[in-house]
């Protein structure tokens, strides 16, 4: 089973430099009662531009990763981190029990345009950290890349959760199966390109998402595309108590 949503389907909200573009997750499935899915609680495709600033406030019961793929956004938490984040060195808030942070872009730098990936833990109150991750290249070209998952995985960056989070850049006209799901549900979304699913012939483009159940999809790229893709377990635990995932 599949199901794609159209990017036009996403919830936009301007905040003068910071524009967010909510996907609907799980809302499109009839027999879903859920705005996440699964150990999604939310996924936002975000542009900010320069002297765009979050102001410091907490999260709690939440792992937040935050995925760019331009430009560079400064990072201050309560763990006395202080710091960019960009397409080559990644964060991820494993908030528990609570942290607090600021997040901007600096007048006259170069617009920020990111995914901030909420992932509900399989428990509350969890002890809060942050990790980082610096990979070896900016995009993995062709193949899957595990950037994170769960504790039992090989992931960089760990999720406290069942789930697994890949990339990949899928070059011009290459072909790329999906990853294997063993039995979980998968969860694709189109950051940028233009692709051709070689098993129904439909095309998927900038901003459209995909479930997948019980099916491996044959992509082909039109043009250079930006791809993420989740693996969930939708029998496994998850809380639902986090101030931005519930």
């Amino acid at each position: 089973m599949t199901h794609i949503t159209k990017a036009d389907k996403r919830r936009v909200v301007n905040r003068g430099p910071f524009t967010s573009r909510f996907l609907p997750l799980g809302t499109p499935l009839k027999d879903l009662d859920d705005h996440g899915l699964a150990q999604i609680g939310r996924l936002e495709h975000a542009t900010l531009k320069g002297g765009a600033l979050v102001p410091m406030h907490m999260h709690q019961n939440e792992e937040i990763l935050s995925y760019l793929r331009k430009g560079t956004m400064h990072h201050k938490d309560s763990n006395e981190n202080d710091l960019g984040i960009n397409n080559t060195y990644f964060m991820l808030m494993n908030a528990g029990s609570g942290i607090y942070h600021e997040e901007g872009v600096q007048e006259g730098d170069e617009t920020v345009e990111m995914l901030q990936i909420f992932i509900r833990p399989k428990a509350d109150g969890l002890k809060p950290k942050i990790q980082f991750h610096e990979p070896g290249s900016t995009y993995s070209l062709n193949a899957w890349r595990l950037l994170a998952g769960h504790e039992r995985s090989e992931a960089p960056m760990i999720f406290r959760s069942e789930v697994l989070f890949y990339d990949v850049r899928l070059e011009q006209n290459k072909i790329l199966q999906t990853p294997d799901l063993n039995d979980n549900t998968g969860f694709m979304y189109v950051f940028n390109g233009n692709l051709t699913i070689e098993n129904n012939g439909k095309t998927i483009e900038k901003g459209d998402s995909i479930v997948i159940k019980d099916e491996k999809l044959i992509l082909k790229s039109n043009r250079n595309s930006d791809l993420v893709f989740f693996a969930l377990n939708e029998k496994a635990p998850y809380s639902r108590n986090g101030l931005f995932a519930k």
